[in-house]
């Protein structure tokens, strides 16, 4: 209930601060000071405990929105806050006024000076936790940001390790293209050429023309059809004016593969991907029929996509997942 009020810190500052204003009086050690110091050592603390949880309270309220208005609302609830308190133990106790006060000020005296050390108490109190709440957030923001760092260092080292020196194949295929006589095994050898050829030339990009990703996702196309033949087939619904935008490099080619390692392809039941635009995204879906004994990930796949989108783009990938359908929606840049 009282999580991210600090409450330990609160507790520390309290007791110090009123520590601080009463050590003095104990100086002078006879029975008398030591019983008053005590009792405005309470109180002092009280006051100081409560201000600060006050504060947080209509902080944490304001949510990122802190303004001077916030900032004054704030001091204002404290010093409600500690005059009440005051009153209200003025009718249980006798309040230390021969410790802080000369015994022979009148009342109109005494309730100007409470009123100026309430609202004192409430300041200083506000001030001390914002600078809390700054510095908490300041190293939130630092955690956050390392985070995403090494998320996508780990990702960069994990595409790195599934590219088995994809310049030599590239190279290897081309020469192997001009030696074979079958059309097919040359259409085959041109099409995974085509597919080395974009992954040289955009994995190092944050951001693609999505009609330089779609020529890309038909050359590996081709080569799944030639794999699975029917047991996989595709319908590709874009747009011209998405055509026009923009997507991180191989998010889709990363969601196809998605769907065809962990769904069942067979020739009666094909698995069926649609790939369409719709309202500032791209849609890739597929039939949901899982395989009995799904492969392990390495952890990377659509935990990579979303992470990457989330580091580069600042944008969300949306999941839908039913029992017969899977869907995940890509923003465009």
């Amino acid at each position: 209930m009282l999580k991210g009020y600090n409450i330990k810190t609160g507790i520390i500052f309290s007791a110090s601060i009123a520590a601080l204003a009463t050590v003095p009086r104990l100086i002078r050690f006879d029975f008398d000071n030591v019983n008053i110091s005590f009792e405005s050592f309470l109180f002092l603390f009280t006051n100081l405990l409560g201000n600060w949880l006050v504060h947080h309270f209509i902080l944490q309220k304001s949510g990122t929105k802190r303004s001077i208005l916030t900032g004054s609302i704030a001091i204002i609830a404290g010093l409600v806050f500690t005059l009440t308190f005051t009153y209200l133990y003025k009718l249980v106790a006798t309040l230390p006024l021969g410790i802080l006060f000369s015994r022979e000020m009148n009342t109109q005296q005494l309730t100007g000076i409470y009123f100026f050390r309430s609202l004192l108490i409430s300041a200083f109190t506000f001030f001390v936790v914002y600078y809390f709440k700054m510095l908490f957030a300041l190293q939130q923001s630092k955690l956050e940001n390392e985070y995403l760092k090494q998320e996508s260092l780990k990702a960069e080292l994990a595409s790195l390790r599934q590219q088995i020196s994809p310049h030599f194949l590239f190279n290897s295929l081309s020469n192997l293209s001009s030696l074979s006589t079958d059309t097919n095994v040359k259409q085959y050898i041109i099409k995974l050429s085509d597919v080395y050829r974009y992954v040289l030339q955009f994995q190092e990009q944050n951001e693609v023309l999505l009609e330089q990703e779609l020529s890309f996702i038909n050359s590996y196309i081709y080569i799944l059809q030639s794999r699975f033949e029917e047991g996989v087939s595709f319908a590709i619904t874009i747009s011209e004016e998405a055509r026009n935008g923009k997507i991180l490099p191989l998010a889709i080619q990363l969601l196809v593969e998605n769907a065809v390692k962990h769904n069942v392809l067979s020739y009666t039941k094909p698995l069926q991907i649609n790939i369409y635009d719709a309202d500032g995204y791209i849609v890739v879906e597929n039939n949901y029929r899982p395989k009995e004994t799904l492969e392990r990930g390495s952890g990377i796949g659509l935990n990579n996509l979303c992470q990457r989108y989330r580091l580069f783009a600042g944008k969300e990938v949306i999941i839908e997942h039913t029992p017969h359908l899977f869907k995940v929606l890509v923003p465009l840049l």
